[in-house]
């Protein structure tokens, strides 16, 4: 039996009674689980301890002959008190979660993403206000723990930054993919910002949004495996209507 931390990325209805499971360990990294009997009256599990970015201990063993492994009991540790019924942060909660299962393949463990993971949903969560660009500043400083975060030489005189090579530049890059003006000028701020004081950030829902798409084909250039997201369309509606 194996017990660990864990984030619940993901969840599949799975026969009536069971759930098929995404989640991100801190022991093990993205690991796929059966929960049985989480849908039915008997069973010691809830579909409710399944919610996205949900924060538990679980206690699981490994199957012989399948990838699934099965989920034997588990705690929710740091329930939530916002996130979950705040619609700007639960849309924030849904796109992550697809970022982090497109992004992250590895099955082995990385105790620093995990501790990253954990206070970032952690501080979602809790805070009362400057989550706007909480996304924002999540994607670039994830990309220090998937090993693409921007070479930072140069930074603050650059007047472009190539998205294609991840380095900041004096000169115009030769090839198409990079950004230059008030784009540039909103990265170098996320990248100098912290979660505690994001609130500071004061982009324009216009920006945001296109600080999004190009963030998104910043991970692309960098992650062979990474496909198209469908979540940052709801934060666009959520931008749009704020």
């Amino acid at each position: 039996m194996h017990q660990s931390r864990a984030i619940v990325l993901r969840q599949i209805k799975y026969s009536e009674t069971s759930l098929i499971l995404k989640i991100y360990t801190e022991k093990e990294g993205l690991l796929s689980f059966i929960a049985k009997g989480v849908r039915g009256k008997k069973g010691k599990l809830r579909s409710a301890q399944f919610q996205t970015l949900n924060l538990l201990d679980i206690s699981y063993r490994e199957a012989r002959k399948s990838e699934l492994r099965h989920i034997l009991d588990l705690k929710v540790i740091d329930p939530f008190t916002d996130l979950p019924f705040n619609p700007v942060k639960r849309s924030l909660a849904i796109f992550i979660a697809e970022l982090l299962q497109n992004a992250i393949k590895e099955q082995e463990q990385n105790l620093k993403l995990f501790q990253f993971l954990y206070n970032s949903i952690h501080w979602i969560d809790l805070s009362k206000q400057g989550y706007g660009h909480f996304h924002l500043l999540f994607m670039i400083k994830l990309t220090k723990y998937l090993g693409f975060y921007p070479m930072l030489k140069g930074y603050k005189e650059a007047q472009y930054f190539d998205l294609q090579q991840g380095v900041f530049s004096g000169l115009r890059p030769q090839n198409t993919q990079y950004i230059d003006s008030e784009e540039l000028k909103a990265w170098k701020q996320l990248i100098n910002a912290k979660l505690e004081s994001n609130n500071r950030l004061m982009f324009s829902n216009t920006l945001k949004r296109k600080l999004l798409q190009t963030m998104i084909r910043y991970y692309k250039l960098h992650l062979i495996h990474f496909k198209e997201l469908n979540s940052h369309h709801i934060l666009q509606s959520v931008f749009n209507d704020e």
